[in-house]
């Protein structure tokens, strides 16, 4: 079954106190009563008054009078069926109502609680009577219980005073001090405690604070006492957007214990502070929850401290990064030759040395270009270092737009670089040597506007063979090859497996 709150408990007793008070001041004084005694004295009282009034009336005639009367008597009264004024041979002179249905048979000089008789006197005389028939009066039974007005002041008064002290008391304790009734140990051991405490009811207003909690928030008690914990001026820390509902709203919910909340108060003295906030409900015998105990555990410099600690990793790592970034320049510059973005020699051979050992280890093919351009001395002399320059810049170029992107290029020499072919054999080499020297041959001229006739280069073309013992051999033999199409009137590619087979021969 469940329990009533006390609010609504007390407010109960003070409604069954005011009746109690009501039954007893009837008691002892019958000021509510509405008895059938008094609904008979009543009755005798308007019969007599009428037949005062039509005695004076009768004896002048006036019978218009009477009638008018009578109906008034029947239409303004409930309890009146009709009325009539009879004489004494039974002639009706005036009546209201149909009295012949409701009029009752008998003697003529008696009455009933429903059918009252008044006899009118001219002189020493009788001259006739007032009849009126009344309803019957009510017994005591449950339903003419119901209708008694004392009965439906006592309803009225257990309804209405039921919310109106329900009302009342709500106010009333909002404005009491529940501390009052701890014991000023107790208050002493939570004032102790360094942590900040707050007890509230299951409506989240604060019933008990300790020191420290006031001290944290800039409050007092009378400041704090009876408001709502949430309505304080609290905010999200920073960085922290998954608190729906406060510690204490989710404990009330749940019945469940919440710890570690980071949360932020801002203070009217010493700003905004950093709270770890936990909440455990207070569990009444039902397991019902009727409060909740949140302590509240000042953070605030060690949070200031983390900020710092953050910040200043914030910019260690923006320093290393920045390292990171020149460190890559700085080995760009190391590796590549500045004209014309090419690997340079040591970088080069780095490269190749790696290659080969992967080609070696999965014995998969690998290949090597040498090339030179032709009469480049004469290019320098007739237009100039400069455009000497253009030209090695537009030559580099176009061995990166026929090469394919795994392939690697480096600048071997002043007018020399070296091409390395991962994953293709002599005769895929040898198509693609053959593809540069038709490009450079035939764009050249378009690149560098000076040139009067077009620039051509000698090519080498050598393989990953077994006798091969390190890239510096795979190289050189691409070299021979290039001098071999140089000796043999140049702009030509002459592969090293050919040299070989001539020599043999």
């Amino acid at each position: 079954m469940k329990r009533l709150s006390p609010l609504r408990r007390i407010s109960i007793g003070l409604v069954l106190l005011t009746i109690s008070i009501l039954l007893t001041g009837d008691l002892f004084f019958g000021v509510m009563s509405e008895g059938p005694d008094s609904r008979l004295e009543a009755r005798r009282r308007l019969t007599e008054a009428l037949a005062v009034q039509f005695s004076s009336l009768a004896a002048k005639n006036d019978f218009d009078t009477v009638q008018v009367t009578l109906e008034n008597v029947v239409e303004r009264s409930s309890d009146v069926l009709s009325a009539a004024l009879r004489t004494v041979d039974g002639t009706i002179r005036a009546e209201a109502g149909v009295h012949s249905r409701y009029w009752e048979d008998i003697p003529f000089d008696k009455s009933t609680p429903t059918a009252a008789q008044v006899p009118i006197y001219m002189g020493n005389e009788r001259w006739g009577t007032v009849q009126i028939r009344f309803t019957p009066l009510a017994g005591i039974g449950f339903a003419n219980l119901l209708s008694s007005s004392f009965i439906q002041l006592i309803a009225y008064v257990s309804i209405t005073g039921f919310f109106a002290y329900m009302v009342f008391m709500r106010r009333t304790l909002k404005h009491l001090d529940p501390s009052a009734v701890v014991p000023r140990r107790v208050k002493t051991a939570l004032d102790a405690l360094a942590e900040g405490v707050v007890f509230i009811d299951e409506k989240s207003e604060i019933v008990l604070t300790n020191s420290a909690f006031r001290d944290q928030s800039g409050s007092t008690t009378e400041t704090l006492l009876g408001i709502k914990l949430s309505d304080m001026n609290w905010m999200r820390p920073a960085g922290v957007h998954n608190i729906e509902d406060p510690p204490w709203q989710q404990a009330i919910r749940s019945g469940k214990k919440q710890v570690g909340t980071r949360m932020c108060l801002d203070t009217p003295s010493d700003g905004i502070k950093t709270f770890t906030v936990n909440g455990s409900p207070i569990l009444d015998d039902d397991g019902k929850s009727r409060g909740v105990l949140v302590t509240f555990d000042d953070v605030t410099e060690l949070e200031e401290k983390n900020n710092q600690l953050h910040e200043l990793v914030a910019k260690l790592k923006g320093s290393r990064d920045e390292i990171h970034r020149q460190n890559e320049k700085l080995q760009i510059l190391a590796a590549r030759d500045p004209l014309t973005d090419c690997l340079n020699r040591r970088a080069f051979f780095e490269r190749c040395e790696a290659e080969f050992a992967v080609a070696v280890a999965d014995e998969s093919p690998l290949s090597s270009i040498m090339l030179d351009i032709d009469h480049f001395k004469n290019v320098n002399d007739t237009h100039g270092h400069a455009v000497g320059d253009r030209v090695i810049q537009s030559i580099a170029d176009r061995l990166r737009s026929v090469l394919r992107s795994i392939d690697i290029v480096g600048r071997y020499g002043g007018e020399e670089f070296c091409v390395l072919l991962p994953g293709l054999n002599t005769d895929q080499a040898a198509e693609i040597a053959e593809r540069l020297r038709e490009q450079i041959e035939e764009h050249t001229c378009e690149d560098v506007n000076e040139l009067e006739r077009a620039v051509t280069i000698s090519l080498g073309v050598a393989s990953l063979q077994a006798s091969t013992m390190d890239a510096a051999q795979l190289v050189d033999a691409a070299d021979k090859g290039l001098y071999a199409s140089k000796n043999n009137g140049r702009n030509r590619v002459t592969r090293w497996d050919d040299l070989n087979e001539v020599n043999v021969a």
